[in-house]
């Protein structure tokens, strides 16, 4: 789920989105995504709204999600539908780039 931050200069008019209910949470408004779980703005060839990403997009690093992760916690991440396997594989191979 990719929440939109207006306070970090999102403007939710821009993008197509869907509001994110949580049990014990204020809900909160998200980038909508296909019913397979992508973001609705990711295409073969990566991000269509690079030049206007949310906040949280343009300060992810896959290189960090990998190096602050162990394997127990990749694999609890994917299974749980946080993060994919491909997201790590690409940070692994970026740090190993170095």
């Amino acid at each position: 789920m990719t929440p939109l931050h207006p306070e970090k200069g999102d403007d939710p008019s821009r993008y197509q989105t869907a509001m994110c209910h949580t049990p014990g949470k204020k809900p909160y408004m998200i980038l909508d995504r296909h019913a397979n779980g992508d973001c609705v703005y990711l295409s073969e060839n990566g991000c269509t709204i690079w030049e206007y990403a949310p906040a949280v997009c343009r300060e992810f690093d896959c290189r960090m999600s990998f190096k602050n992760s162990d394997r127990p916690g990749r694999r609890r991440a994917v299974k749980l539908g946080y993060l994919t396997q491909e997201i790590f594989d690409r940070g692994r191979e970026l740090l190993k780039a170095k």
